[in-house]
């Protein structure tokens, strides 16, 4: 079983997704696998999001983190201090930042690091959850909202029994945010 399996959502964004691809070869451990999940009609977020839902019983990493082909991983090191921070703590959800790019900058933002979720300033890439976590709550991703994935990590955020560890980097930045359109 590999550690991470990382979730990429694809819509006609070919060179984003070599992007992508290529942000996480560049990682120095190679105990991941990425899943692409590919829309060829282009349905939207919500049917992405839903797609996520569906797959959850399939999942086969130990973690679990949503790259879509419009990110990339930009610390050559995320897996293997993902891979100390569970040896460390065992957690269910590592949380980092994210770079979403002009309009947003990093999420969380410092008013809303450490704190629990807030539909706006999370995104997808922002959030590591254990397999068995993610298929607990998968369910709140297929609820047919774009914010969908916000609903999945408020899901997680209310289960007070999960132990949850913020990890203060910036993993993942948006190439361009596409909002859904091919390249």
């Amino acid at each position: 079983m590999p550690f991470l399996e990382v979730l990429t959502r694809h819509f006609k964004r070919p060179n984003m997704l070599r992007i992508n691809r290529a942000s996480l070869e560049a990682q120095d451990s190679g105990d991941w696998v990425q899943t692409i999940l590919v829309d060829e009609v282009g349905r939207g977020v919500a049917w992405a999001n839903a797609n996520l839902a569906a797959y959850a019983p399939r999942l086969v990493g130990e973690y679990v983190w949503i790259l879509d082909d419009d990110d990339e991983c930009i610390r050559p090191t995320f897996v293997t201090e993902l891979q100390q921070i569970v040896a460390d703590w065992q957690p269910d959800v590592i949380l980092a930042r994210m770079d979403h790019g002009y309009s947003m900058g990093v999420l969380p933002d410092n008013r809303h690091w450490g704190q629990p979720p807030v539909c706006g300033y999370i995104g997808c890439s922002a959030f590591v959850v254990r397999r068995a976590v993610w298929q607990a709550h998968a369910s709140a991703l297929a609820s047919g909202r774009y914010e969908a994935d916000y609903d999945f990590i408020a899901s997680i955020f209310g289960d007070e029994g999960l132990l949850k560890i913020w990890h203060d980097v910036v993993a993942s930045r948006v190439q361009r945010v596409s909002r859904g359109e091919a390249e």
